[in-house]
């Protein structure tokens, strides 16, 4: 099987593996689709802790059952399916809280967890234990289910804000994770969705695709000040903060009305200088961490059906894997403005 696999920093190489078996409770599925994620991008760069090489990185997938290892379902072969990428133990306090999510004791395929590495999707197969499909129907594209992880993050950062039916929020970010959020708030119901970036192009993707009426570009305007006018002075009822830097977390707790909350998603940053902590604690801001999902990936799929998600807009490249390190590099040096891209096999 042909595997593209990170060897060193800015560097992923093909080489030819053993096909993949799947062991006991396992399937082994025939990759169709992997998006690449920003985290795969800091990988490639040499600067996450999470990609340690050598590594097959891709956790953002979808293909089809190949093989069943003993004990799983026969009957899967030749299965559509996504998937929950999130391999947790089920044993620990925190599974056994119903947050796997921060399981200590994880895998997630296309990372190096502190439970070990475990080979992801870029490449012709990878395998998964049986309980992570996500069944998909021909309606849902397999470069449609790529993106249900990726929706996961931001379906819970949309929900860490809190009841957001018919109030008004802020995105901070028109990323991919920035752009699923808005409309993730969408379809929680929130009334008005004020999206800030620093590139037009993104901010009319959030305005054309994911519900933003009100767009603000923070590299020429004082967003703090716009979102407070377009709430009577008062900020937003809650805000989500894509990105991770400090100049976004910090505009989002200023927008923010006081008590409200900041949902902080984005992870751009592993410490931030210049926190913002008088504001937050004068004025009761409420910061509430997001980290991956729980059951997020198995709604995502019924949304998508419902026709609640456009995943299609955001979708910007579809590129065979065998360009995987070209994709790279035009994501890492800037001449790409991909927003989403997908490897195909």
């Amino acid at each position: 099987m042909k595997s593209y696999v990170y060897t060193k920093p800015f560097t992923i190489e093909m080489q030819e593996r053993p096909l993949l078996e799947p062991k006991s409770g396992q399937v082994r599925l025939k990759v169709k689709a992997v998006s690449i994620c920003g985290s795969d991008i800091g990988g490639f760069k040499g600067t996450s802790a999470m990609r340690v090489a050598p590594l097959v990185m891709g956790h953002e997938f979808a293909g089809i059952v190949d093989a069943v290892g003993e004990g799983a379902d026969v009957s899967l072969v030749g299965a559509r399916v996504g998937v929950h990428p999130t391999i947790a133990c089920g044993t620990c306090p925190e599974c056994e809280s119903g947050l796997p999510n921060i399981c200590n004791n994880r895998f997630t395929p296309g990372t190096t967890m502190p439970a070990g590495p475990w080979d992801g999707a870029f490449a012709e197969y990878v395998v998964v234990p049986q309980d992570r499909l996500i069944r998909i129907p021909d309606v849902i594209s397999f470069e449609e289910a790529a993106v249900f992880e990726p929706a996961s993050v931001a379906l819970r950062g949309a929900k860490k804000m809190g009841d957001i039916k018919g109030k008004t929020v802020a995105v901070f970010g028109a990323g991919p994770i920035g752009l699923l959020t808005m409309q993730s708030a969408r379809i929680m119901g929130a009334a008005t969705i004020i999206a800030i970036d620093i590139v037009d192009e993104r901010l009319a993707m959030a305005k054309k695709f994911s519900g933003a009426s009100t767009t603000i570009n923070s590299s020429k305007e004082d967003a703090v000040a716009k979102a407070r006018d377009a709430t009577n002075g008062l900020g937003v009822d809650a805000s989500a903060d894509c990105v991770g830097i400090a100049t976004s977390l910090n505009t989002c707790i200023k927008m923010t009305k006081n008590d409200g909350i900041v949902s902080m998603v984005g992870m751009a940053s592993a410490q931030i200088d210049g926190f913002e902590y008088k504001e937050c604690v004068t004025r009761e801001i409420h910061l509430q961490g997001s980290y991956c999902y729980t059951n997020e990936p198995r709604e995502i799929a019924d949304l998508l059906v419902a026709g609640k998600f456009d995943f299609k807009s955001l979708i910007t490249s579809v590129v065979p894997m065998s360009q995987v390190q070209k994709k790279m590099e035009e994501l890492v040096f800037g001449s790409s403005t991909d927003v989403k891209v997908i490897l195909v096999d």
